[in-house]
């Protein structure tokens, strides 16, 4: 009697071989990094984005799994140096607390995976989750105060005019508005700069999503999202303003504080619906050639 060959129903070649393995040792330094963010820098109201964002990114690299695992195997070399540099720059900002270089290591190992995995190919399908990766990364304590300073004063000021404007008792000294008999610092939480940031990186992953037919409609909200987060923002401190004003310093201060933070989103997003619909319009009317 001939033997009958029997094929194994779980065939996992290769899947434990040096580079694989090499990667997976690395990425095992996620856990204590995720740990560190998950009680400092993400449990601040300033960057408290961070585990939405991470979320995103998982999202956007499950999303295209299928067209990955479709292209041809033909690791790159250069994926070792990647993994290479991961290791330095993550021992670098874990040994000394720089958050930036230790959050943005994994960029890169990210980038060392695809290389080792199928190429450059692998690299030039998962750009926009490598670039949404970037908005992980916490902005150094001095960049973010140079801004911060900029934008509070910007926010200040736009708020007293406006507000003087429609005839309400108020001035400002400074970051400082005195309306009535109550004086309200516009903090660094105020500045607007955590907005923009988070608005940004939801303007450019409904940019990627939808992909606007015309490139100029693509461009239009990208460069418009910074400008609507302001506004959101100067609308959010009026509203704290006239709560104060009308309600006293308790009610500006307590529950109804936090809960204008979501002004800034839903002002925001009605501007960008609103901007949203005129660009449909005008793309109706324009010569149909689009940049795909």
């Amino acid at each position: 009697m001939d033997r009958i060959p029997v094929t194994p129903q779980f065939a996992l070649p290769g899947l434990f071989n040096g580079r694989r393995l090499a990667v997976l040792a690395f990425a095992s330094a996620l856990l204590p990094t995720l740990y560190t963010l998950m009680n400092t820098l993400w449990a601040t109201p300033d960057q408290e984005h961070g585990p939405i964002i991470l979320l995103l990114v998982l999202w956007l690299f499950w999303r295209k799994r299928g067209a990955l695992a479709a292209l041809p195997v033909r690791p790159a070399a250069v994926g070792w140096l990647a993994l290479l540099v991961f290791a330095l720059s993550y021992g670098l900002g874990r040994s000394q607390g720089i958050y930036f270089l230790e959050t943005g290591s994994f960029i890169v190992l990210v980038a060392g995976w695809l290389l080792l995995e199928k190429g450059w190919a692998a690299v030039r399908l998962m750009w926009f989750p490598l670039f949404f990766m970037l908005y992980l990364l916490p902005l150094p304590g001095p960049v973010v105060d140079a801004i911060t300073s900029g934008l509070k004063e910007s926010v200040s000021h736009v708020a007293e005019a406006v507000l003087y404007w429609a005839g309400y008792p108020i001035a400002r000294n400074g970051v400082v508005l005195n309306i009535g008999q109550y004086q309200l610092l516009v903090a660094d939480a105020c500045s607007g700069l955590n907005s923009m940031f988070s608005l940004s990186a939801l303007g450019f992953l409904f940019v990627h999503i939808t992909q606007p037919p015309y490139w100029w409609q693509r461009v239009i909200i990208i460069l418009a999202l910074l400008p609507i987060a302001f506004i959101a923002n100067v609308v959010r401190v009026m509203a704290l303003v006239l709560l104060t004003y009308y309600r006293g310093d308790a009610a500006g201060q307590g529950f109804m504080h936090t809960a204008a933070g979501l002004t800034v989103f839903v002002v925001a997003l009605v501007l960008v619906g609103i901007l949203g619909e005129i660009l449909m319009r005008l793309g109706r009317h324009a010569p149909k050639r689009s940049l795909q």
